[in-house]
C-alpha cells in the first residue's frame, strides 16, 4: 500500500492542502486495527487526529481516498491523489487505474 509509506512530513502537507481552515496541529499519527473481530490483523493504514482551529478531527488515509473528511474542503480526496502522485509517480496512477 502506498498509504503505508507516507512520513510525518507528506501526511501533515497532505492535511494542510485538504484543510479549510488553514493551518493544522497534528495531535497523533498511529495506525489501527482492521477489525474488532480480528485483532491479529492489524493495519498500517495512518490514522491521523488532527486539530484545525477549535476543531478536532480524525482521519484515515487510504492510497487513493481519506476517510472521516468533516471538516476538509471540497475535493480532498483529488487533491489528495495529485499529491500521492507526486510523491509515487506513475506506479501510483497505474495501480489506480487497475483498481478503479
Amino acid at each position: 500500500m502506498f498509504c503505508e509509506k507516507l512520513t510525518e512530513a507528506q501526511i501533515r502537507e497532505v492535511m494542510n492542502v485538504i484543510s479549510d481552515d488553514g493551518e493544522l496541529t497534528i495531535l497523533k499519527i498511529r495506525t489501527y486495527d482492521s477489525s474488532f473481530e480480528d485483532a491479529v490483523a492489524v493495519s498500517n493504514v495512518p490514522e491521523v487526529t488532527a486539530k484545525f482551529q477549535e476543531d478536532i478531527e480524525t482521519y484515515q488515509l487510504h492510497d487513493y481516498h481519506i476517510k472521516g473528511k468533516n471538516r476538509a474542503g471540497a475535493g480532498s480526496d483529488y487533491v489528495y491523489r495529485t499529491l500521492m502522485y507526486k510523491w509515487f509517480g506513475a506506479d501510483y496512477a497505474i495501480q489506480y487505474l487497475l483498481e478503479h
